[in-house]
């Protein structure tokens, strides 16, 4: 599994962890009525009244923890990510220089083959003069 997923498979954990400790079983809690604006207990409700919660939340220091891992995972999968666009680029840059080489060699097989039509050329224009003369040395002969 590489960083990436692994990273993410945290992230997704970390978030479940967070859902089930911010949102306390329905049997634990308290019910609310609220009328013009106000929040009171309704009249004949045996409930207990939801008590003044705090600024700081119990799991505040779980959530801070949570967010500061996250946060870290977050900051893995962008620097992988970066790593990965750089690669790609590089990746991208040799493949211009391989296309640059390729139609340098393609060039050079062209000159290449000219040439050796021209060497063939020749050749047979040798052939052709080397068997003249020999018509000619057997023609003096005669």
């Amino acid at each position: 599994m590489d960083i990436a997923a692994e990273d993410r498979r945290r992230l997704k954990i970390g978030l479940k962890a967070n859902r089930l400790e911010m949102d306390p079983p329905l049997s634990t809690c308290t019910r609310q009525t609220f009328s013009r604006g106000s929040n009171h207990i309704a009249p004949g409700d045996t409930t207990k009244e939801v008590p003044p919660t705090s600024s700081k939340l119990p799991s505040d220091g779980i959530m801070e923890e949570s967010v500061s891992q996250m946060t870290t995972m977050l900051s893995n999968i962008l620097e992988h990510h970066g790593c990965a666009n750089q690669r790609l680029a590089s990746l991208e840059e040799d493949l211009v220089q391989a296309k640059r080489e390729e139609e340098k060699l393609k060039a050079m097989i062209e000159a290449l083959e000219r040439k050796k039509n021209e060497m063939n050329a020749k050749m047979a224009l040798m052939e052709r003069k080397d068997l003249y003369e020999l018509l000619e040395a057997k023609m003096e002969g005669f």
